[in-house]
């Protein structure tokens, strides 16, 4: 019979649950599809690696980072007993200190009055302060809200206590100040959880909490000559003492997951996050216990472990409503937004809550159905093991969560990719992979003050690495490999001599070390099954004001198909891509197959 050949489109992602009928019908999906991600311009690419932050561990030893935020030009890390920050990794300062500042003269103020005024007449209030600092007088911390002249001063609560001729203290040290400011400890810190107030500041305000101590504030304020200004406090009226959980939602600060109060929500409030006493402030109690808090459109998402509630209404009368009382979330490190949806990990996999048409209306769909085994396999029998994090990489249109297993090598740590994508078809939906060797025990994904994405993680070294960078993990090979399912070409019953295959492949950069396997009829080792081959050179093309010369293949197509011959015959059969090394990335986006069909044996 005369040669034929079929083209297959790779796309699907990773399909653990399909029927073998079905997946003769999508050729294109993957059984196996470790460290490569689906593409958002089509096929299946193998991923970034991930370089060290800088030269130096967080704490200068071995503590392992408890939580990393990008802000104000460099990353706040939480590690040990202590905050730290750094804008190249190299050095890392501690800024859970003292950072309050005596100023000029000594003050009286009065138990239930909002005014601090001069004792003596020798305070300078017009020069030393502005609308909106941070001061301390007597113990007590207030914002300003007026300054009438040098001796008179107003604050925006009232004060518990009188005291006279104290001092007033304002908020902001600079890097010699803070270098000797006596330490305010965040002990056993755990898994901290950070949101970012935009407010009247430069960079704006950053909160942490860690379940164990009181939330902490963060401000850091540089001017144009590079000098820095340093602010530290604990919220300390009336909020929460140990919320596991904060975020912002309508203007105010939210927390939840204290020890004594699993099951309540506190706000803060309106306009001012470290205010817990105002008459806007308030809690609820959702009778559950609380994994996860998450502002979504006009509504606060309160993932519980056997519930997910919705509150708004803080502006006026607040109104608490069920989303369900049947489904619960695993881990709020796994709730994070994309695509107008949020993403968390259920009892039964990954899940979104989506806003509809209708108001006030909000819809859950189950996205991963396809992998569900790893969930059933992997994941949901060592929940106890696993640390739980998660991450979104806009520009891929990408969720990425890891399950860091406890006790065991970065380079047996796992996770799961999901891009959000429009499939050939038209139909909107998540493919999936999985990846190997990222010890991704803290994340983050934030922006840096140019408004470029950056992503973070941490393991238990102490290291913070610059994530999805470079071509290799920290210096280790990245073993990927993409399997496809068996192929029967239209009719299984028919037999087929393999001649060749043109594979796809867009290179990013120089790489030779892509093999292909090919297997017959389900892998059986009762017949012949040929011996893996290389799939040739691999180099990308040059463009324009960006090649090299010698570096860039000139007249090089951007998708080159690289030709591979094959030997065999089965039924059926499938093809494993694999590499291994420090190449650049490379995306499969299909291949070519060529063959003559046989008789009915």
């Amino acid at each position: 019979m005369a040669e034929q050949g079929i083209s297959i489109n790779c796309e699907g992602g990773l399909d653990l649950v399909s029927s073998t009928a079905l997946l003769f019908r999508t050729p294109g999906v993957a059984q196996r599809l470790n460290n490569f991600e689906s593409s958002i311009h089509g096929g299946y690419r193998r991923i970034n690696g991930y370089t060290k932050f800088g030269s130096s561990t967080v704490t200068g030893g071995s503590n392992q980072v408890e939580g990393i935020f990008a802000y104000a030009k460099g990353v706040i890390a939480c590690a040990g007993s202590n905050i730290y920050y750094s804008t190249n990794g190299n050095s890392w300062t501690q800024i859970n200190k003292d950072t309050y500042q005596a100023q000029t003269g000594t003050v009286t103020v009065s138990s239930g009055s909002a005014t601090v005024s001069a004792h003596g007449g020798s305070t300078t209030f017009t020069t030393d302060f502005s609308v909106g600092d941070d001061i301390k007088v007597n113990g007590e911390q207030f914002l300003v809200l007026s300054i009438t002249n040098d001796s008179t001063l107003t604050v925006d609560g009232n004060f518990q206590a009188s005291a006279s001729n104290t001092a007033v203290f304002k908020n902001g040290a600079t890097a010699s100040q803070l270098n000797s400011g006596s330490a305010i400890s965040r002990g056993s810190q755990s898994l901290c959880e950070f949101t970012l107030y935009e407010g009247n500041k430069q960079y704006g305000k950053l909160y942490v909490a860690d379940g164990i101590n009181k939330v902490a504030e963060i401000v850091i304020e540089v001017t144009n000559a590079g000098v820095y200004t340093y602010s530290f406090k604990e919220v300390n009226r009336s909020a929460p003492v140990d919320p596991d959980f904060v975020t912002l939602f309508s203007e105010r600060l939210i927390v939840a997951g204290q020890s004594n109060n699993p099951q309540q929500v506190a706000y803060s409030t309106r306009l001012v996050p470290e205010n817990f006493t105002g008459s806007s402030a308030g809690t609820v109690d959702v009778g559950d216990q609380i994994v996860g808090i998450k502002s979504f459109r006009n509504k606060l998402i309160i993932f519980c472990k056997n519930s997910i509630y919705q509150l708004s209404g803080l502006d006026s009368t607040p109104v608490l409503s069920s989303v369900t009382k049947n489904i619960g979330c695993v881990s709020g490190k796994t709730i994070q937004e994309i695509g107008g949806d949020l993403i968390f990990l259920s009892p039964d996999g990954l899940r979104t809550i989506a806003g509809t048409a209708r108001i006030d209306d909000i819809e859950l769909g189950s996205i991963s159905r396809k992998v569900l085994p790893i969930f059933r396999d992997d994941i949901f029998p060592n929940i106890s093991t696993l640390t739980f994090s998660s991450m979104v990489i806009r520009e891929k249109s990408q969720y990425r969560l890891f399950y860091y297993k406890n006790g065991t090598g970065d380079i047996s740590q796992k996770g799961l990719l999901g891009t959000f994508k429009i499939s050939s078809q038209g139909v909107p939906l998540y493919e999936w992979s999985e990846c190997t060797g990222i010890g991704a025990r803290m994340t983050h994904s934030g922006f840096d003050e140019d408004n470029n994405e950056v992503y973070f993680h941490s393991s238990t070294d102490g290291f913070i690495y610059q994530h999805d960078t470079g071509n290799n993990f920290n210096g280790s090979n990245i073993a990927a490999e993409y399997k496809t399912p068996d192929l029967d070409y239209g009719d299984s019953g028919v037999r087929k001599t393999l001649y060749y295959c043109k594979t796809s492949i867009r290179a990013e950069g120089a790489n030779d070390n892509l093999k292909l396997l090919c297997r017959y009829d389900f892998d059986d080792n009762n017949i012949p099954q040929p011996a893996e081959t290389n799939i040739g050179t691999l180099a990308s093309p040059a463009l324009f004001g960006v090649a090299v010369f010698g570096a860039a293949l000139f007249g090089q197509t951007l998708y080159p198909q690289q030709k591979t011959n094959l030997v065999g015959s089965g039924f059926t059969n499938n093809f494993t891509i694999s590499s291994t090394g420090n190449a650049s990335p490379y995306t499969i986006s299909g291949f070519y197959v060529d063959f003559i069909p046989g008789g009915r044996i």
